[in-house]
């Protein structure tokens, strides 16, 4: 199942500049929007999808990476 996630989030650039956003701290989407420069609409949208699959949980409209989000960011940075 992780290696269906990492192909999914290495599969789309933005989904992967999301991921690495969060890698490092819990951030609201504006934040991560700036950070990424994607538009923050978009961002919402690939949220929402990496939500559903497990990989981002939400609080507060604080955004952080789950436990298979922290395991599929680091087998993609174990790939560069």
């Amino acid at each position: 199942m992780t290696e269906e996630l990492v192909g999914y989030v290495s599969g789309n650039r933005k989904r992967e500049q999301i991921i690495q956003a969060l890698s490092n701290t819990p951030l609201e989407a504006a934040k991560i929007a700036r950070i990424s420069r994607i538009p923050e609409r978009l961002v919402g949208r690939i949220l929402d999808d990496l939500k559903k699959k497990g990989l981002v949980k939400v609080d507060e409209k604080v955004y952080s990476l789950t436990e298979a989000g922290v395991e599929v960011e680091n087998k993609i940075r174990s790939l560069r």
